[in-house]
C-alpha cells in the first residue's frame, strides 16, 4: 500500500504569515489616522484659544474705550479658562501712549493678550486711537 501525497497549497484562504502581515499593516495604518486625530484634536484647542483670546482682547478694548479720558492707564491683568479639559491663564498687557503735545490731545491703546500652550508662547494685539471727548 503506497501512502497519497496531499497539497496543502492547493487549498483555499488566507496562511497564517499572510494573516499577521496583514493584521501589521492594518495596526500601522491604524496608528497613522490616530495621531492625524490627535493632531487634530490640538488644532482645534489651539483655535478656541485664540478665538477666547481675540474676544478677550476686544472686551478689553471696549471698556478702555469707554472709560473717561483720564482714568486710561497701563494695566496687567490675568484670565484663566478652561478650554477642552486644559486650563489656560491669558495675560492682558494694556499699554497706553501719549499722542499729541505733551500727549495731551490722544492716546494711542494697545492690548495684548498672551498665553502658553506645552511650552509655546502665543499672542494677539489690537490697537487704536482714542481722542479726548468734547464733554471730558
Amino acid at each position: 500500500m503506497t501512502a497519497k501525497a496531499t497539497s496543502q497549497s492547493i487549498s483555499p484562504g488566507f496562511t497564517l504569515i499572510e494573516m499577521l502581515m496583514a493584521m501589521l499593516v492594518l495596526t500601522v495604518g491604524l496608528l497613522g489616522l490616530l495621531q492625524s486625530l490627535q493632531l487634530g484634536y490640538r488644532q482645534s484647542v489651539r483655535d478656541r484659544m485664540r478665538e477666547d483670546a481675540v474676544q478677550i482682547a476686544e472686551e478689553q478694548m471696549h471698556d478702555l474705550r469707554r472709560s473717561k479720558y483720564e482714568e486710561i492707564t497701563n494695566k496687567k491683568e490675568e484670565v484663566n479658562k478652561t478650554l477642552g479639559g486644559v486650563k489656560v491663564r491669558f495675560v492682558i498687557d494694556k499699554v497706553v501712549e501719549g499722542i499729541g503735545p505733551a500727549g495731551g490731545s490722544a492716546k494711542k491703546l494697545r492690548v495684548t493678550v498672551s498665553w502658553t500652550v506645552n511650552g509655546e508662547r502665543f499672542s494677539h494685539e489690537i490697537f487704536t486711537l482714542r481722542t479726548r471727548r468734547s464733554d471730558e
